[in-house]
């Protein structure tokens, strides 16, 4: 058997990478992405960029691009792209700001609503089977965990001022 070797971390600590927090969520969120992606993009042609670029579209519309990236973990220029394939499929509308003529918001279409409802339906089951195994208790309290880690993410955006250097 061969051990592993740990990564030394200043003052001599080690952290297993299997237990850094963000490895821990890139890991579970790649899985759930996948599985969601396997079901819906043969059937829409969506990648998922197109897909968050889609959800926070119908959660938020009418809005514009620069707020679908402020919604999302995609990139501006994922963003653009995922866009332009969804105008191309005919899920999303661009139109004029009625409120401000200078920008440009986007909603969906009657056929991409459809689209994201099928979506979020088939999210909504892979996350239901996957907190099968996870008790009502446990999952309030992984909620109230993630809120006050997301809080501290936004408290921190730059991370250094909060790790005391």
């Amino acid at each position: 058997m061969v051990a592993r070797k740990k990564s030394a971390l200043p003052g001599g600590s080690a952290l297993d990478l299997e237990r850094r927090l963000s490895y821990r969520f890139s890991i579970l969120s790649t899985k759930i992405i996948r599985t969601v992606a396997s079901m819906y993009g043969p059937k829409y042609g969506l990648l998922p960029s197109g897909w968050k670029a889609m959800a926070a579209i119908g959660r938020y519309a009418p809005v514009s691009a620069k707020e679908v990236c402020s919604h999302t973990t995609v990139e501006p220029h994922k963003v653009t792209r995922a866009v332009d394939r969804l105008l191309e499929l005919g899920f999303v509308k661009r139109e004029q700001d009625l409120a401000d003529r200078r920008r440009v918001v986007l909603s969906l279409s009657p056929a991409g609503r459809k689209v994201y409802e099928d979506i979020e339906r088939t999210t909504r089951l892979v996350e239901l089977a996957l907190l099968d195994e996870v008790s009502t208790r446990e999952r309030k309290m992984l909620g109230r965990t993630l809120a006050k880690l997301e809080a501290q993410a936004d408290k921190c955006l730059g991370l250094f001022p909060c790790i005391g250097t």
